[in-house]
């Protein structure tokens, strides 16, 4: 019976180190880095789902083809993200990607037309959360991540503005 206590006691402590281990991993990264690790990770998820969409459900051929560059894009950004957040050791909540509910219900011209506005909104705030996060952020790396994709995603509003002007959809 004293063995088993030992043995108990011992279990309980080491499952408590290892468990401050992990509470201190990510406790040396800072709230805002990680705030906008989590929101890029999801966004940058949400991008390639309706991506996805938007490649098989378009009817426009430029809806289409930015579909297709929001695939490639948004994983590429993605991958980089997740090596910086593995060598971190960065836990993010896991939560599907989310596409709006009338987006997976519209066709045609109708889709077209939402995941325009969609995309032009979204990226326009993306934008300024990579900005932000650009000039502002403590973590070197993820600072660094966030500089370097800012190129692609002022690319991407031109693009989707652009779309949008030639299809006459109205943008927030």
């Amino acid at each position: 019976m004293k063995k088993l206590i030992i043995l108990l006691a011992t279990a309980g402590t080491l499952s408590a180190h290892c468990a401050l281990a992990q509470v201190n991993a990510s406790a040396a990264i800072d709230t805002a880095t990680l705030n906008f690790v989590s929101k890029a990770t999801h966004g940058g998820m949400m991008e390639v789902t309706a991506g996805r969409l938007a490649a098989t459900k378009a009817q426009s051929a430029d809806v289409k083809a930015f579909g297709e560059r929001m695939v490639s894009d948004h994983s590429k950004a993605n991958e980089k993200l997740m090596g910086i957040v593995k060598t971190k050791a960065i836990t993010i909540p896991d939560m599907p990607p989310m596409t709006d509910e009338m987006l997976n219900r519209a066709t045609g011209a109708d889709f077209d037309r939402q995941y325009v506005q969609m995309m032009v909104k979204d990226h326009e705030k993306t934008v300024a959360m990579f900005e932000k996060a650009a000039s502002s952020l403590p973590d070197k790396d993820v600072k660094m991540f966030a500089t370097e994709t800012l190129p692609t995603l002022r690319s991407h509003v031109q693009q989707i503005k652009a779309i949008a002007a030639k299809m006459k959809i109205s943008t927030p």
